[in-house]
């Protein structure tokens, strides 16, 4: 098992926080970054391959600070500004089977990703139930207990929906088909899209599971209210 963690973005919303990248926002003194690295390594992740961008070098020295006990990679998206397709598409040749895909930007508990590698059901998506849409969410849809549809505004009869955290686990099947779906919406010019905006083509050609963390603590770190929300949580170590 390896981790893919997309850290390249510029993070616009949070510019009047700080100039660096939101992976290197702290939370209770910490960095998002140091912690996924921490988090990783506890649960015996410790391949990781990091994409980056914008001020890859304050990452990098990040990252060397935190002498991770296990192996990283740099991969460089130099198109950081567009969609975040391109950060996914940059590290196509490392969706090669038996992945944690990861956003950088979320503050979590160490039970979201024990549950997700100790659930042995092929291709699954972190979401929280209890999450309610105000059109920012990316939300999933569930019925007979696969996953079905995924966007802002999802619309449908569902026997369950929630929120996505921005953690999948993905198998070899679903990295081949991943790979052919970005490589056509690339290839077609569609540079602007967020790469959640193919996964519902990719959850038609591959099955993927639920993976319920209602009650687990998380934020997705986007906005100041949710420096504060995050460093208001006690997720457990």
């Amino acid at each position: 098992m390896k981790a893919i963690i997309l850290v390249a973005g510029v993070g616009n919303r949070l510019r009047n926080i700080t100039e660096d990248p939101k992976c290197l926002l702290k939370i209770n003194g910490v960095t998002l970054l140091e912690r996924y690295l921490s988090t990783l390594d506890k649960v015996n992740v410790r391949d990781i391959i990091l994409v980056v961008g914008y001020k890859e070098e304050r990452i990098r020295k990040t990252v060397e600070k935190a002498k991770f006990p296990g192996s990283t990679k740099f991969i460089q998206n130099p198109y950081f500004t567009e969609g975040s397709i391109l950060s996914l598409y940059s590290a196509k040749n490392e969706l090669n089977g038996d992945i944690l895909l990861m956003d950088g930007d979320v503050y979590f508990d160490i039970k979201i990703l024990q549950c997700l590698l100790n659930t042995n059901k092929g291709n699954l998506v972190a979401i929280d139930t209890t999450s309610t849409s105000s059109g920012e969410e990316m939300m999933v849809g569930v019925k007979d207990n696969r996953i079905l549809d995924m966007r802002r505004t999802l619309s449908g009869e569902f026997e369950l929906t929630g929120e996505a955290v921005g953690f999948y686990k993905l198998n070899k099947q679903a990295c081949q088909e991943l790979k052919k779906t970005m490589e056509e919406h690339v290839k077609s010019g569609k540079h602007e899209l967020g790469y959640e905006d193919i996964l519902p083509s990719l959850f038609e050609k591959v099955p993927f599971f639920p993976v319920i963390v209602d009650g687990m603590n998380w934020v997705e770190i986007d906005f100041e209210e949710d420096i504060v929300k995050a460093e208001n949580l006690t997720p457990s170590e």
